[in-house]
């Protein structure tokens, strides 16, 4: 089989024959499951409208008021932007920075870049910067967050309707209809299909007998657009131009410190209060485990569950299956790469629901600025548990799944 039909599975290695599945279908991994390629809509022109429809949603979902709170005539409003700068006046530049990112930025450039590289294919004028280009976006999506966003609103708008009235806002059904139709513009395109259409085929020679993985046949992926290039022919991708090695460097050694950094974190972000609240002169702080035990105790136990899940057994559970990883290749073991594959691969999917504890946060403190009546100021929980996600994030990146299937290969240099 000529090697320019071929395509590495991007967390084992494996080869396959690259074969596009019918839309709707996927294709996965022989060895470790893994998705390879998702068969998506043929029409370049639906996957467009739809990126600009969501555009379109995007915008109006910063423009007007997510919730309005009225309080003995009191009324306040909260919009998205609106939540960032007032986090901003209040001295936490690093809750503000975090909700600009993953809510704003990140979505913001995620539409932006699609819909700009599915123009660019429509009209035939591709490029090299256009690769590139679409490399950064495939990064922003994975940084945003506005469907966690979304569920935040949700379990604040429980907690605030039992001591006000809330009004949804514009924004609030724009914010949804932005989630909805994000959903359908990724589930139409088929990243691999976009990636063909940039160009750059490969140009590799032949392959070694025998040989199984792309390392074992002195080939090298490229992580960003999975193009596979002879080992040590190029430095960076001839296609996105990302630098390319054969493994993550240091993988091992910063997925650790991250981890380290993420266990320390999550000690004050379980000890100190997420958010101080002050009522007539009454100041209450509230812990994580405060909020959880709040709605269980007004009969909202699902909120309390969905808090509880993501703010507590999800973090422990994502910093125990990397460590557990980490150690088990770092002692040879070759038990089971399958599940330990699939065990990494859950670290991925549930990491950014996390957040959700800290976008309430920002919430109640946007909705909640009455003056002497009532406030909500953040406490110093709140800013080590969103760093304390973003470490645990940043850990299952730098984390190397190929190393797991490596002991069942013979040793290369």
């Amino acid at each position: 089989m000529p090697a320019s039909a071929l395509i590495a599975c991007p967390e084992c290695d494996r080869l396959h024959r690259e074969v596009a599945p019918p839309r709707g279908a996927t294709a996965h991994c022989l060895r470790c499951g893994a998705v390879l390629r998702r068969g998506g809509h043929d029409s370049r022109d639906m996957a467009l409208a739809l990126y600009l429809a969501a555009l379109v949603f995007f915008a109006l979902a910063n423009m007007f008021p997510l919730l309005s709170l009225r309080l003995h005539g009191a009324v306040k409003e909260a919009s998205l932007p609106g939540c960032a700068s007032l986090l901003a006046e209040l001295g936490w530049p690093w809750l503000a920075a975090i909700l600009i990112t993953t809510v704003i930025l990140a979505p913001t450039m995620h539409l932006l870049g699609m819909a700009w590289v599915l123009f660019q294919v429509r009209r035939g004028r591709q490029n090299r910067w256009t690769a590139r280009l679409f490399r950064l976006v495939e990064q922003f999506q994975t940084w945003g967050m506005a469907e966690v966003f979304v569920l935040g609103i949700i379990v604040s708008y429980v907690k605030l309707a039992k001591m006000a009235v809330i009004l949804p806002g514009p924004s609030l059904y724009a914010l949804g209809a932005f989630v909805l139709t994000a959903a359908a513009a990724l589930s139409a395109v088929d990243p691999a299909a976009v990636w063909h259409d940039l160009g750059a085929g490969h140009d590799l020679p032949d392959l070694p007998a025998g040989a199984r993985t792309a390392r074992a046949a002195d080939l090298v992926t490229c992580l960003s657009c999975h193009r596979l290039s002879a080992r040590g022919k190029h430095r960076r991708c001839p296609r996105c131009g990302a630098t390319l090695r054969t493994r993550k460097p240091e993988s091992r050694q910063r997925t650790w410190a991250l981890l380290a950094t993420a266990v320390i974190l999550y000690v004050p972000a379980n000890l100190l209060p997420v958010m101080r609240v002050v009522s007539l002169g009454k100041v209450q702080a509230d812990t994580i485990m405060g909020g959880i035990l709040y709605f269980a105790r007004t009969g909202s136990w699902h909120l309390a569950l969905i808090i509880f899940t993501a703010s507590v057994v999800v973090p422990v559970l994502k910093i125990s299956i990397l460590a557990f990883l980490l150690l088990a290749e770092h002692r040879g073991s070759t038990w089971n790469p399958l599940q330990r594959a699939r065990l990494y691969r859950l670290t991925e999917m549930v990491g950014r629901w996390s957040m959700v504890d800290i976008f309430v946060v920002t919430l109640m403190v946007a909705m909640v600025e009455l003056g002497n009546l009532a406030s909500i100021a953040p406490g110093p929980g709140a800013v080590a548990f969103a760093l304390m996600v973003v470490a645990t994030m940043l850990a299952a990146l730098t984390f190397d799944p190929r190393l797991l299937w490596d002991r069942l290969e013979p040793a290369h240099g």
